[in-house]
């Protein structure tokens, strides 16, 4: 059973290998391997606020109760279900999902941001992000007499995993890589895309 299992991780890997070889037109890339810790971090506090925010959704009910009470819509507009409470239950889920939805919406637009993945291959930097179901392929070659190359790191910033490398030309940003750790198997690319 043990030797059927890997006999299908391998090949697996082999189709992936062959599949990355088809679509590189070369087995000589090099990539940057990613920190997914900040992706993991904010996901985790998001759904965390997302949770606490929906316990004390009463609260919202209250306080919409309140301002209207404030504002003496029911005396004025002279509408009386406006008394019932539990249209400001309703109203208060509603205003929870809405929020709830538009920070999603917001979190994955910067999710697509971070989790995109840089390969270099010969003298071209590929960018690949996700975009809807598919992917977004942005390339150009690299030359260091036109590309302007800002390494953004620190001693901090470097033992958290938050290094990132902007390719510019003139005043436009043509790529941005996302988090990683200046250490282990990114030194070679490091070392490639600096040219030292």
């Amino acid at each position: 059973m043990k030797h059927k299992l890997t006999r299908i991780l391998f090949s697996l890997n082999e189709w992936k290998s062959r599949k990355k070889v088809a679509f590189f037109g070369t087995s000589l890339y090099e990539k940057i391997n990613p920190n997914r810790i900040p992706l993991i971090v904010i996901s985790g506090l998001v759904s965390f606020f997302l949770f606490l925010l929906f316990q004390y959704i009463h609260y919202l009910s209250d306080f919409l109760y309140w301002f209207v009470g404030i504002l003496e819509i029911t005396k004025v507009l002279k509408i009386p279900f406006l008394d019932n409470m539990k249209y400001y239950e309703y109203l208060s889920v509603f205003v929870f999902f809405y929020l709830a939805i538009s920070l999603l919406w917001d979190l994955s637009n910067l999710l697509t941001n971070w989790s995109t993945r840089i390969y270099i291959i010969r003298d071209e930097i590929w960018m690949i992000q996700k975009h809807g179901f598919g992917e977004k392929l942005t390339k150009f070659k690299y030359s260091p007499e036109e590309t302007q190359v800002e390494w953004i790191h620190s001693g901090i910033l470097n033992y958290l995993g938050l290094n990132r490398i902007f390719w510019k030309k003139g005043e436009k940003e043509l790529a941005r890589s996302p988090f990683f750790f200046p250490y282990g198997k990114n030194i070679p690319v490091l070392n490639k895309i600096l040219k030292r």
